[in-house]
């Protein structure tokens, strides 16, 4: 179900400390967040930065069609009601309501597919990646937290977690989840931005 393809389609466009891609793609996890631009790491360690504001997407991504997207809610709730297991449409609704920005909804959703696929790696990462948008970045760090106890190596959510950590101040935590990125993506192309992040996250005074 990884979209790894997409992971850093946005990469590079910066917007205060950290920004947030959010991939409009219903059929694809919502885990993702872009590398931080080098430039913008300024932040003290004893101030909290946000994403940018809550649920905006960077300049330059497709506009959202709310109502398609209601739409396919609405078709996604029909199955459910002559199904109400189905996992599929399940998930369908967590992600169509986190397009929408609806992050409260999409995690009663989550929540209801993670009861039935605990160990969903993806499910665990869009439920912590909806928190974060709302703010609650420790219910976020801790959902990532359990996505990487269950593969140490899960891009997004070490990526994700470094952006948790850096909303909180902590610095230092943040550079060392995207030194894990770089040990085990070196070849990606994110990696020399992440380099530039960390050698000012490690040097600069807080």
């Amino acid at each position: 179900m990884s979209k790894d393809n997409l992971i850093f389609a946005l990469a590079g466009m910066v917007i205060g400390v950290i920004l947030g891609v959010l991939i409009a793609n219903s059929n694809g996890p919502r885990q993702v967040v872009s590398a931080p631009g080098p430039q913008e790491m300024t932040t003290s360690s004893n101030q909290s930065t946000a994403p940018q504001e809550q649920g905006q997407l960077p300049d330059g991504h497709p506009p959202i069609d709310e109502s398609a997207l209601k739409s396919r809610i609405a078709e996604q709730q029909e199955i459910l009601k002559k199904d109400p297991n189905n996992q599929e449409a399940t998930v369908s609704i967590a992600n169509l309501n986190f397009d929408l920005k609806n992050y409260y909804e999409a995690i009663q959703w989550y929540e209801k597919a993670l009861v039935r696929d605990p160990s969903n790696i993806d499910l665990i990462t869009d439920l912590g990646t909806s928190h974060m948008w709302m703010g609650e970045y420790q219910k976020a760090i801790d959902l990532y937290n359990k996505s990487l106890s269950i593969n140490p190596k899960h891009l997004q959510s070490l990526m994700n977690l470094g952006i948790a950590r850096m909303s909180l101040g902590d610095r230092a935590g943040a550079a060392e989840m995207w030194e894990k990125v770089i040990t085990f993506y070196p070849n990606h192309p994110e990696v020399p931005m992440l380099k530039q992040a960390i050698t000012k996250l490690r040097t600069e005074k807080s």
